[in-house]
C-alpha cells in the first residue's frame, strides 16, 4: 500500500457521481458536493479559513437558511484587511482576490447566521465544542463538515467517528499522506458503511513523495441514501 496508496483509495472508496457541484474557488479552497446535501444541511462547520472565504460564501448563498461556523485563529477582520493592503502596497499578485475575500468575511459575520470562532482545533478543543458555543440544539441538525487545518485533521478523526451520525456530508484536505496514509485509510474504512467518497483529487501544491505519491489530497464523503 505504501507505493500506491492513492490508487488503492480510489479503487476501494471512490464512487462516481454526476450530481456534484463545485462550491468555492476553482483552485485550492473549493469542494465538490451534491446540491441536495447542501440544501438539506442546517449547519456548515468550516475548520480552516486562511484568506479564502469563497466556499463559505457559496454555501451561504445557495442555502438561504444554513448557519455557518468558521473556525480559524489565524484570521480576523483586521488581519485580513492588513494582508490586503500590504499586497496593494508591495504590488503583489492577487490583490483583488484578497480584498474580495476580506469583504466576504466581514459580510458573513454581519449576516446574523455566520460566526467566527478564533480557536485552534485539537483533541482538547473539538468540533462539537465550537458548535456548542453558537448553536445549542446542534444534535438535531444536519451538519456539513469541512476541515482544511494543515495536518491537524488527524487529531479530530476519533471525534468525527464518535459523532458521525450528525454529519450528512464531509469535505477534507488531508496532509502528509506519505507519513499518515494508514490513518486516512482506516478512517475511510470506518466511514464506508454509511458514506460514499464522491470526489477525490490531488492537491499538487502539497508536493509529492520520493516515489511520486501525493502528500495532500482533497475529497468529499456524502451520506449514502
Amino acid at each position: 500500500m505504501e507505493n500506491n496508496y492513492l490508487e488503492i483509495i480510489q479503487k476501494e472508496f471512490l464512487v462516481k457521481t454526476q450530481s456534484a457541484f463545485r462550491f468555492g474557488s476553482i483552485n485550492d479552497g473549493g469542494y465538490y458536493i451534491s446540491p441536495k446535501n447542501v440544501l438539506e444541511a442546517d449547519i456548515l462547520f468550516s475548520g480552516g479559513i486562511s484568506s479564502n472565504t469563497e466556499f463559505e460564501y457559496d454555501m451561504f448563498r445557495f442555502n438561504k437558511d444554513i448557519k455557518i461556523i468558521m473556525v480559524d485563529p489565524t484570521v480576523s477582520k483586521i488581519k485580513l484587511l492588513s494582508k490586503a493592503f500590504l499586497r496593494i502596497f508591495f504590488f503583489k499578485k492577487e490583490k483583488l482576490k484578497y480584498i474580495i475575500n476580506t469583504l466576504i468575511f466581514i459580510y458573513l459575520q454581519r449576516s446574523g447566521r455566520c460566526w467566527h470562532v478564533s480557536k485552534w482545533l485539537s483533541v482538547k478543543i473539538g468540533i462539537l465544542d465550537c458548535i456548542k458555543e453558537k448553536i445549542i440544539d446542534f444534535d438535531t441538525k444536519k451538519i456539513i463538515l469541512k476541515l482544511d487545518i494543515e495536518g491537524s485533521e488527524y487529531d479530530l478523526l476519533d471525534e468525527i467517528l464518535a459523532n458521525i451520525h450528525l454529519f450528512n456530508c464531509m469535505v477534507f484536505e488531508f496532509h502528509d499522506l506519505d507519513k499518515q496514509y494508514l490513518k486516512l485509510y482506516n478512517f475511510l474504512q470506518k466511514c464506508s458503511s454509511s458514506f460514499d467518497m464522491t470526489h477525490l483529487e490531488v492537491n499538487h501544491s502539497g508536493g509529492f513523495s520520493k516515489i511520486g505519491q501525493p502528500k495532500v489530497v482533497e475529497f468529499t464523503l456524502e451520506r449514502r441514501s
